[in-house]
This record gives C-alpha cells, structure tokens and sequence, in this order.
C-alpha cells in the first residue's frame, strides 16, 4: 500500500515532539528511531536550553500551525517546520489556491482580478468543449449547468478529455506567466513578500530525509539565504508549470485539478535546484544528439497529404538549430522537437526532408536579424513548441515561443513558421469560421449568420448544391468586404495575419525570409468574386501584398451539410 505523505509527515511531528518533551525533562532517549533521533539532535544542537515546546496538534487549526514552537528563555519564541521526505526527494509548501494566489501571496488584487477573468472564460470553454464531445454544437453558457452535464457525462478524467484537461491548464499557466513577468518587469517587491512566505524565512525549517538502509538518515536546514532582485527569474517548465527562481532556489507552481473534471483547480507548490548553464548546455547537447539519429534512420512511408507533415519537421528543424546557436538556453520541455520530429518525418520524402534539414539551418540568422533589428540586443532565455490547440491568445498564433530578456525586463516573442518549396507559394494564415469573419474579432462590419443560415436551408432541401452555396456565401462576404470601412479592412487584415513574427523557409531555395507585420498604411482594395466565384482578394502595398479569402466546407461533399471555413492566405509579391 502507498505511503499517505500527510499521515507520515504528521506522526514525525508528534514523534518527534514526545522526544524533545523528554530531553527538556531530562529523561533517556535510548529507543528512539533514528529518523527521530537524529532530527532532535539536529534541533537541540542548535538550540539547547529549550525549556518548553508546543506541538500544532495542541492548536485549534493545526494545519494552519507551525509544527513546533520552542521556547528558549521567557521571551524567546522559535517557529519550528519540520519535513520528511526521502532521499533525493523534495520538500512540499502548502498548496496555494489558483483564485486567490495572486492577492494572497503578491499582495495584488489587480493581478488576481485579470486572472480570474482569464480563469472564468478558459474555464467555460473547457467545460462547453467536454459537453460538445457529447451533445455536439449546443447554446449552454450557464456554469452551473455545464458542470452538472460534465459531472455526468465524464465522473473522472479519461483518454477522451485529457486533451482538454491539458489545453485548460496550458492556458492558465500562460496567463499566469504572462501576468509575473509583467510584475516583475515593474520591479515589484511583492516578490520578495511571495519569497518569505513560500519559503517560510521567518521559521527554522528542517529536513530529515532518509534512504533504503535503516541507517541512511540526513538532517539539514533548509535556509535559501536572502535573495537581491537581480537573483529572481521567471520560468516556465513542462506544459502547466510556472517556477520563480530566487537565487539557487526555485519555487515551482503546477497547476491540476484536485480530482474529477469538474473539481477545484489548485496550484501545487514544490522547490526545486535550478540547473547550472553546463548542466542546461548539456542536455541540449543530449536533445541535439537524438535529432541527429532520428534524422540518419529516417524511413519514408507514402500518405496523401505531407504538407502538415512538412510544416511539423519545419518546426521541429528550427527548434533544432536554435539549440545549437543558443547552447545555453533553457527548453521548457525537454526533448519536445524530438517527439515532433519523431511523429511526423516519415510522411515526408527523403530528398524533401534533406532539403527541408539543409535550407532551415538559413531562419536561425534571419530571426535573430530581425530580433537585433527589434530590440538591438536580447538573451534568449528559453524556447517552446506551441501545439496549435494550445494557443492562449487566438490572434498570437506562434508555432515557437522564445522568452527574451532585454534590459533587464522579460518580452515573449512568438514565431510562426511556415515552409514553403518556392517563393511564388501562398502561406496560410488562419482558418476562420464564417460566423466570426465579419465579427469584433476580426473585420467588425456584421454577421454572415443570416447568409448561412438561408444558404443552408436552400441546400438541404436540394434547391442548391455545394459549389452554389459556396459561390452564394462568398458573394454575400464580398459585398460586406466592399461597404467595410479602411480602418475595418485594415484591422481585420492585421488580425488575420496575427501578431506573431513569420519566418519563412523556402526549401527548394535553399533561403529564409523573416517579417513582423506593421501598420497597413496605404489604401486597401477590395476584389470580390477574384480570382474565382468562391474567393475574395485584398490587397494593399501596389498590390505587393494581398490576402484571399476562400469559402470552403469543413468537411467533403459526402458529409452533406458542413460548417462553413474560410482559408486565409498571404502572399507577397
């Protein structure tokens, strides 16, 4: 049977209260465990006229206590924690609750207000997302009601929603990092108030740890030191881990659910050492390694379609060669172009995949142009593959994160990669939904819902076909494209390109080509019905830059009736 930590931890404390009340009344400690024994010789060699102790079980709240309270004289008052772990383990701080961390712990209720925002939303979206899974589209938004579907249709976690369990709490994480590195650049000293409380450096925190042999036991303080401010860092670990480094200690900050889908969302807090640079560079030398064996036993199986396998490789590629042009930089997710590359490189030919190796090894020197451009002079701290469905703002859709620091202060910079094999290749930018083409999300000029709707009945009742329904929606699109303000076209163009920097490979080429998108200045023209009755042309720049938008079904024509996409694509001349 698994060991309860709590029990453990909690029978240690009253252990090793019983012997300390021995040794203050002088009495023989001769058949005490060694664990004990040793833990109590630890704390009465540094402090040895204790002349009382109190116990948290003698309080009305214990876990709200301090283990012990020594008294030493009659005004001294020590605070005593007491922890129990095995060899090699870490030591666990009280788990802090995700809605109230911020306020309670980085005194910032403006901090806990902005993130609660984020939780509330990510959390509906969550929820509606499990229900869809059973009940397809639906029109409920009520909390209450959704969790009472979820709770019955999913009672626990299983293999059909963990993706949505992840996506979630991706996206708090991300918030949450957001929101610290935010803080920290504003110098906060809220920071130093979340250290002594995490790390208790007002209490004497001791350690006993103890190994497989009866007499590997291990007693230590846990003493982390004083930290400037120039010694924290924030970071990010795995896909739910935020960590705060002070010093050579690290708090980490993982964010779960308590138990079923439906429960409490916690954050649990652990320390951890943070890697040495020779520590990081090694095991980048260990990632880069095992891309270099994936790559020299490629073997090619033939599909119908490797163009996402193409674009999945481009990724993995350029996280590959940042590695070995960055040796230092930290991988949130160590290994995670190693799992990309694995899953998606045998859809791709053997010369296309040599080309693809060969021409990506040109983006590294154009994105760092394009940073040195940007910032003058930058470190990169840290790199991250950011899966599609993982996205926390819909409008930043990077393909790669890198986390810089410039002056002293963190900036995220998202990257979209695309690979192309030739410059006359259009890139694809986003694929809308028609309901939110014409929304505040992108153009802000009115709703194709009436269209579709009308399209749609024509269509199941045989008065139309798939290219006529096409044609008809992509005409109505056309005619709220023409009556659009500049100032619409121009917003909705910008936001469908996106905020992320793009990075292009164009592997028949052998070259890369790097853009951060500005402001559109010059006029927009509009060309409906272009090039064919299904698309939409914009065009800006002396028509050196143009968008399409193309209608299309999300799924083929024998699905019947399917929701209605866009395709986006971007092409500069």
């Amino acid at each position: 049977m698994k060991k309860n930590p709590k029990l453990m931890g909690d029978n240690h404390v009253k252990s090793v209260y019983n012997a300390l009340q021995q040794y203050i009344k002088k009495e023989p400690m001769n058949s005490l465990p060694l664990i004990v024994s040793q833990t109590v010789n630890f704390i009465t060699n540094m402090f040895p006229n204790i002349e009382s102790v109190i116990s948290k079980f003698e309080t009305d709240i214990p876990d709200h206590s301090n283990d012990l309270v020594l008294y030493i004289g009659k005004n001294k008052k020590i605070s005593v924690n007491l922890f129990l772990i095995k060899k090699g383990g870490r030591i666990q701080p009280k788990n802090p609750g995700a809605k109230s961390f911020f306020s309670k712990y980085f005194l910032s209720n403006t901090l806990q207000e902005i993130f609660n925002q984020v939780f509330e939303k990510e959390y509906i979206d969550y929820l509606s997302n499990l229900v869809k899974i059973k009940l397809g589209e639906h029109y409920v938004k009520d909390k209450k009601e959704l969790k009472k579907l979820v709770s019955g249709y999913f009672p626990k976690f299983t293999d059909e929603i963990n993706s949505f369990r992840e996506t979630f709490l991706y996206r708090l994480r991300e918030s949450c990092f957001a929101l610290l590195t935010d803080f920290y650049n504003k110098k906060s000293e809220s920071f130093f108030y979340a250290y002594n409380v995490f790390f208790m450096t007002k209490d004497v925190n001791i350690v006993t740890s103890y190994g497989k042999a009866e007499n590997e036991v291990y007693v230590e303080q846990f003493n982390p030191g004083t930290p400037q401010f120039n010694d924290i860092q924030i970071y990010k670990s795995g896909k739910n881990t935020v960590g705060i480094k002070y010093g050579e200690v690290a708090l980490t900050l993982r964010f779960k659910f308590e138990s079923s889908p439906i429960s409490s969302i916690k954050l649990a807090a652990s320390y951890e050492k943070f890697p040495e640079e020779f520590e990081i560079a090694s095991i980048n030398y260990l990632t880069i390694e095992k891309m270099s064996d994936l790559l020299n036993s490629h073997q090619y199986f033939q599909t119908t379609n490797s163009s996402n396998a193409i674009g999945k490789c481009h990724e993995a590629l350029t996280y590959y060669y940042f590695l070995k042009e960055f040796p230092n930089v930290t991988q949130v997710e160590t290994d995670e172009c190693v799992e990309l590359l694995s899953k998606y490189y045998s859809r791709v030919k053997p010369d296309v995949l040599k080309k693809l190796y060969c021409s990506t090894s040109t983006i590294i020197s154009v994105i760092s142009e394009r940073l040195h451009q940007k910032y003058y002079t930058f470190k990169i701290e840290s790199i991250e593959l950011i899966p599609e469905n993982y996205v926390y703002d819909r409008l930043d859709t990077g393909d790669l994160q890198l986390i810089l620091l410039i002056d002293k202060e963190y900036v995220i910079e998202n990257i979209s990669l695309k690979a192309l094999a030739k410059k006359s290749n259009k890139i694809t930018t986003k694929n809308p939904g028609i309901g939110t083409i014409l929304g505040p999300i992108y153009f802000n000029v009115g709703s194709m819902e009436q269209a579709v709707n009308e399209v749609k009945t024509k269509f199941l009742t045989g008065e139309i076909n798939h290219k006529e329904s096409l044609e008809i929606l992509a005409a109505e699109l056309g005619e709220y494209l023409k009556i659009a303000t500049q100032e619409q076209l121009k917003r909705g163009i910008e936001n469908l390109l996106g905020k992320a920097m793009m990075a292009v490979t164009y592997y028949d080429e052998n070259v890369s080509y790097c853009k951060e998108y500005s402001r559109i200045e010059d006029e927009v023209k509009v060309y409906t019905k272009a090039p064919t009755a299904i698309q939409n042309t914009l065009s800006w720049h002396k028509n050196l830059e143009s968008i399409n938008l193309r209608v299309k079904f999300s799924k083929g024509q024998k699905h019947g009736w399917s929701s209605i996409k866009l395709t986006s694509e971007y092409q500069l001349s």
